[in-house]
């Protein structure tokens, strides 16, 4: 199977989530991943991971995303009926971000880009009030989030299979305990 690993705002393929999943995709070599630095535009984003999409053809394929990759992820999902884990989400990014407009800095490439009311607009041409394929998606968050209310993922994905951890942070750092639980969903049982 092929995963499409999402990063969230201002994070990098470099950020740890993402390394743990291309670590796990090394160790499985049946796997294929795509993961790279996405624009901090979301429609310049989606542009980019849609043409990815279009040269998949036939090939089975899943999302995982983090935070705003999140976002993205339900999104596609959606969209092409696939299967996705979301790692606290971003429900409404939309809404969430407002409070980032103006200049940003990456956290890992220190790149300093202006985040602009346009963007929050493109964001809110992808949001989807109602999912039309819950089954399909696992969430995956915490409690403990300091970056966004983890009820408003609950609610929104009241009917998706759900791990609702005590504690944490927005960084789901303990995510490494979670691979295992990513990928059973994704592909069903798998074989070390």
């Amino acid at each position: 199977m092929h995963f499409i690993y999402l990063h969230g705002f201002g994070s990098s393929a470099a950020s740890f989530k993402a390394q743990l999943v291309k670590q796990f995709v090394e160790q499985h070599p049946q796997h294929s991943l795509f993961l790279v630095d996405l624009p901090f535009s979301p429609q310049a984003a989606m542009s980019l991971i849609e043409a990815h999409i279009e040269t998949l053809q036939s090939e089975n394929w899943a999302v995982i995303g983090s935070s705003l990759g999140g976002f993205y992820s339900t999104y596609l999902a959606e969209k092409y009926r696939k299967k996705g884990v979301l790692i606290n989400p971003a429900v409404k990014a939309y809404e969430l971000l407002a409070a980032r407009l103006g200049n940003n800095e990456n956290y890992h490439t220190g790149q300093v880009f202006e985040f602009t009311e346009q963007h929050l607009q493109q964001l809110k041409g992808m949001y989807l009030p109602q999912l039309a394929h819950p089954e399909n998606l696992l969430l995956l968050t915490q409690t403990g989030d300091e970056v966004l209310d983890y009820r408003q993922g609950v609610d929104y994905y009241q009917r998706s299979e759900q791990m609702v951890i005590e504690g944490g942070n927005h960084g789901f750092d303990d995510y490494e305990d979670y691979l295992a639980a990513t990928f059973n969903f994704l592909i069903g049982q798998i074989d070390d």
